[in-house]
């Protein structure tokens, strides 16, 4: 887990007194945009935030009266923020200057919130009209960057995309730019704007495959189930996290789902945190085994990231739910098995790291590790939606996005 920063209460230089910042209130929202981000709404707690902050908790009731309202507000300046970034980048008479600048907005909002994802995780936990009001910033977003799309390919004589393609390049792009808020690798920041932003621009430019032969794979029967008891909870529990939240789905949920009674559960799970824990491990282990599974078929580096791209995105697509239960309930397991579990996700990331570096030796490690986790948020934000884009599509994109040219 990354480490917090911490804001001092005093001014610099003061001694024995106390001064109140003239921003506290944004001080409060920076610090909680950050500690919702990592740590989950459920799990954050205001005494942790009033402490980072360097205040009592009263003192943090005096701004906000609830987490609630701390959160909602939190999501709506962030979305702001977004909303305020791109208001202010017009557009040029060059729509492929258009597309750079906008993208370029983006990656530039993100680093410097890097807490700013959290709407992107956590909105699941936000009042209606709260959330209505960030859907409504996103989507803005969306339509501006796609008619840019659709524009700078035009303006290159690039063939025409569909809606639906032209949705999926945007969402790319746009998944790309922001993904710094998923993620606290380091980079300099003007090398990171960079990174993001080049590629991505070269990204939507991809000679798009066919839809027809895109099309995603069709829906398959789910097949028998398990007979272990134990592997029956944990197939039942995911989608109900999925679908209610970790906090709001109990012990007798999972058993009814499973046709057990309650105490079936316990002779196999300590609690729901040991069930959370276990889907999560089970998730790590498969995408070692598509890494290796991955690498054992490659013949060359660029092989290798191509193999790897096209395996994790088939893992997105056939196991949405564990992946979006993972990104937004990480924060309801143990600290220690958190840390671990984060672990192998750097030392996955090493390796996807390591192969982009050997097919484009230009690159240092520390940039192709943005790389790598901006490839990772293509593919999740891509295949979590309703109507999710074609893998190949996805997998095309991701490799044009981490190889460039080496392809």
């Amino acid at each position: 887990m990354p480490a917090e920063s911490s804001i001092p209460a005093t001014g610099a230089g003061t001694v024995g007194v106390r001064r109140r910042p003239a921003d506290r209130r944004a001080i409060i929202l920076d610090v909680a945009a950050r500690t919702f981000s990592v740590r989950g709404y459920h799990s954050t707690t205001l005494e942790a935030i009033a402490a980072e902050v360097g205040i009592s908790v009263p003192a943090l009731y005096r701004h906000f009266p609830t987490k609630y309202a701390l959160f909602a507000e939190t999501s709506r300046t962030l979305a702001d923020v977004l909303k305020g970034s791109l208001a202010t980048t017009p557009d040029s008479s060059n729509p492929h200057t258009t597309l750079d600048n906008l993208l370029r907005a983006l990656a530039e909002t993100t680093l410097s919130h890097r807490g700013g994802g959290l709407y992107r995780w956590q909105s699941q936990f936000l009042a209606p009209d709260d959330a209505e009001y960030v859907r409504e910033v996103v989507i803005g977003q969306h339509r501006r960057v796609r008619a840019a799309v659709v524009a700078s390919r035009r303006e290159q004589q690039l063939p025409a995309a569909s809606k639906a393609q032209a949705d999926a390049l945007a969402a790319a792009a746009i998944s790309a730019a922001g993904s710094p808020s998923t993620h606290r690798a380091p980079l300099a920041a003007k090398q990171a704007e960079r990174i993001l932003v080049t590629n991505s621009v070269r990204m939507v430019g991809l000679d798009l495959p066919d839809e027809a032969d895109a099309r995603s794979h069709p829906t398959e029967s789910s097949g028998l189930a398990p007979a272990s008891k134990r592997e029956v909870i944990l197939r039942q529990s995911i989608p109900l996290f999925a679908q209610r939240g970790f906090r709001e789905v109990s012990i007798d949920d999972i058993a009814q789902s499973s046709g057990l009674p309650a105490s079936g559960v316990y002779r196999h799970y300590a609690n729901k945190a040991a069930i959370l824990h276990t889907a999560f491990w089970r998730a790590n282990d498969r995408m070692i085994a598509a890494i290796d599974d991955a690498l054992a078929r490659a013949n060359s580096p660029v092989d290798a990231v191509t193999r790897l791209a096209a395996s994790y995105v088939e893992l997105c697509s056939d196991s949405a739910q564990l992946v979006g239960v993972y990104m937004v309930e990480i924060g309801n397991v143990a600290p220690d098995q958190r840390s671990e579990l984060r672990k192998q996700q750097r030392r996955n990331i090493d390796e996807w790291a390591s192969w982009v570096v050997q097919s484009r030796p230009v690159l240092t490690l520390g940039q192709a590790r943005f790389m790598v986790h901006a490839a990772l948020s293509i593919a999740f934000d891509l295949t979590r939606v309703p109507l999710p884009a074609p893998t190949a599509l996805v997998s095309a994109l991701i490799c044009e996005f981490l190889l460039g040219d080496a392809r």
